[in-house]
């Protein structure tokens, strides 16, 4: 009997602590227009977290970052509306905010005014410096694209280019690929050589972002030219197989088959030699 007590006892207190010290709910909403609205009539900031359902990275800031007691507490302390979009689903948000990534948090200040965007996984700590630095106008795109108008024309720091990069990936999660694609363009003049293995990455994300903007033949002939300017760079590769991959999107058997030859003949320590000769294979078949 006491040690029933006893064992009663410790559960009450375990409960008690877990109840304690566990995350304040949050209050995921679904009817962004409405929220949108009201949040400006409250003078509330706001937070969308676009998510898919296959997503693992979505599932993670779920489990990891939204579940922490910190964050929660943060999203009170500062008067947060929250709210959860599936884009796939939800085709006018799709259409509305263009978000293509996910996962992609879209935060608005209080007046209703777009104010930044946060792609893949963020650790809790991370998203609530993030946070509180776009409070005060630190990280924002216009805060990055100042930065860079500091920096003389002569200027061919790793810094700078680095600074050019943050950029692109504004552009990139609202988007602005046209505005994407004339940076990639900077980048690749700015580090023509190389030399700083950055021309060669910003010609990747070129591909990346043709890919995104569903022009898939854009896409592929991007990442593929990647091997005849910078060969001996790791995109030379990296883009061959991605090209393989964004060619299935364009439903030519020849041309997937075409690359994944090129890729074995050009790249014979690779890797992925196994996986695409299996591929090649079951093309041939067909």
């Amino acid at each position: 009997m006491k040690q029933r007590i006893i064992i009663i006892a410790i559960l009450t207190i375990l409960a008690a602590y877990c109840l304690l010290f566990s995350a304040p709910a949050i209050n995921w909403q679904t009817d962004w227009q409405q929220v949108l609205k009201t949040a400006v009539d409250k003078k509330q900031p706001v937070l969308i977290d676009f998510y898919t359902d296959w997503c693992p990275h979505c599932k993670s800031l779920d489990a990891i970052t939204f579940s922490d007691a910190k964050v929660g507490e943060y999203f009170n302390k500062e008067n947060y509306a929250l709210i959860k979009i599936n884009p796939e689903k939800d085709t006018e948000a799709e259409n509305k905010f263009k978000v293509y990534s996910y996962p992609t948090l879209v935060i608005f200040k209080a007046d209703g005014a777009e104010l930044d965007r946060m792609l893949g996984f963020i650790d809790p700590e991370t998203l609530i410096k993030n946070l509180e630095d776009l409070k005060k106008g630190i990280g924002t795109l216009a805060d990055l694209l100042a930065k860079y108008k500091e920096y003389p024309e002569t200027d061919k720091s790793f810094e700078k280019i680095t600074l050019m990069f943050g950029i692109l990936d504004k552009y990139i999660a609202r988007a602005d690929y046209p505005q994407a694609l004339e940076l990639i363009d900077r980048i690749i003049e700015f580090d023509k050589d190389n030399v700083l293995r950055q021309a060669a990455k910003a010609m990747y994300q070129r591909g990346y972002i043709y890919y995104k903007w569903k022009k898939y033949q854009q896409a592929v002939n991007a990442l593929l030219e990647i091997s005849k300017v910078y060969p001996q760079s790791q995109e030379a590769e990296d883009g061959y197989a991605s090209a393989a991959y964004y060619s299935e999107k364009i439903k030519d058997p020849k041309l997937t088959l075409e690359i994944l030859k090129g890729f074995i003949k050009k790249f014979p320590n690779s890797k992925n030699i196994e996986r695409f000769s299996k591929k090649i294979a079951e093309l041939e078949k067909q």
